[in-house]
């Protein structure tokens, strides 16, 4: 009796690390409604416009981006500076539990060097490193300029 004790508990342990490993393995931080604005005639820089859910109870911050489409890739703002709106870039972007969204006029994603000129309705692979050294795989999907709204 004192042996089959021992081998449940012992199966009961095993049954437990493998939940915990199941779940710190569970992505808290998805992108959805992902897209890319078509890129202006002869120029080879646009933006990326993502959706990030947050499903954990610890705020993450996404801290940099790759683009295998294009030369680089960065985390970038505008800001409403003395009436005027500017662009810089930031060195990480917070993701408290819950909904980011990085949109025209705000955070956003920048594109530079793009290799290949993509044609609308194109998808666009980018990923972004969070600060724990998980990854958020991101497909965006282009769009024509008209239809930034």
């Amino acid at each position: 009796m004192k042996r089959h004790m021992q081998s449940l508990i012992a199966i009961m342990c095993l049954a437990a690390a493998a939940i915990a490993v199941a779940h710190a393995q569970t992505q808290t931080v998805t992108a959805r409604d992902a897209w890319m604005r078509e890129p202006a005639p002869s120029r080879d820089v646009t933006a990326v416009f993502v959706v990030l859910e947050n499903s954990g109870s610890v705020a993450r911050a996404v801290v940099s981006v790759a683009c295998e489409a294009a030369d680089k890739a960065e985390l970038h703002e505008m800001k409403n500076e003395n009436g005027m709106m500017r662009m810089s870039p930031v060195k990480s972007i917070p993701l408290p539990a819950g909904k980011t969204e990085l949109k025209p006029g705000g955070l956003h994603i920048m594109i530079f060097g793009i290799k290949q000129r993509p044609a609308v309705g194109d998808h666009v692979n980018v990923t972004l490193t969070l600060d724990d050294g998980s990854t958020v795989p991101v497909s965006a999907v282009v769009r024509k300029q008209e239809s930034m709204q």
